[in-house]
């Protein structure tokens, strides 16, 4: 269900540099975490950082300051097991700005983060240019694999002209 969802907004997986190959056991370790089953079937058959053709964008719990009207959000990229966008290599780069007991899973627009609580397996939105400290989390789902169920296409930038080039380049021509 989760690989339909996917596929049917255009997921695909970028070809992966030589460095940063973890397997899936490799990245549950360094990242101090179970996944679901749904989840890492998601992560075994996109092994490099997944974006998406058609765009995709979801739904917040607790709206966030860049939400449009309806609460929706673009998801820019899910970080992968292999590649430069690794689920490793990003945790390490957010380990002093995301709060302890979050691991980063992708990114939303303009650089902010997607995340999974350790302790409730839910889903949150990172404000990074939130200017109080305790106002820059935001509920998104219940559970990473509700996340990705709930995923649709991303309207909101005229997804049909937006392509993706190898290196994970915007064109929008």
């Amino acid at each position: 269900m989760l690989l339909e969802r996917l596929n049917d907004l255009g997921a695909r997986s970028l070809k992966a540099a030589s460095q940063g190959k973890f397997s899936m056991s490799q990245v549950e370790s360094e990242l101090n975490i179970r996944f679901t089953d749904g989840y890492k079937s998601v992560l075994k058959s996109f092994s490099g950082p997944i974006f998406f053709d058609r765009g995709a964008a979801y739904k917040s719990v607790q709206k966030s300051p860049v939400d449009n009207a309806d609460s929706f959000q673009s998801l820019e990229v899910l970080y992968g097991r292999q590649g430069d966008s690794n689920l490793v290599y990003k945790n390490k780069m957010y380990k002093d700005q995301i709060p302890e007991g979050y691991v980063v899973i992708g990114e939303s627009v303009g650089g902010n983060q997607i995340c999974i609580s350790r302790s409730s397996g839910k889903v949150f939105f990172w404000f990074h240019e939130a200017e109080l400290r305790d106002n820059y989390l935001f509920e998104v789902s219940n559970s990473v694999d509700n996340f990705l169920e709930n995923l649709v296409r991303d309207d909101m930038q005229n997804s049909d002209k937006r392509e993706i080039d190898e290196s994970g380049s915007f064109l929008d021509f």
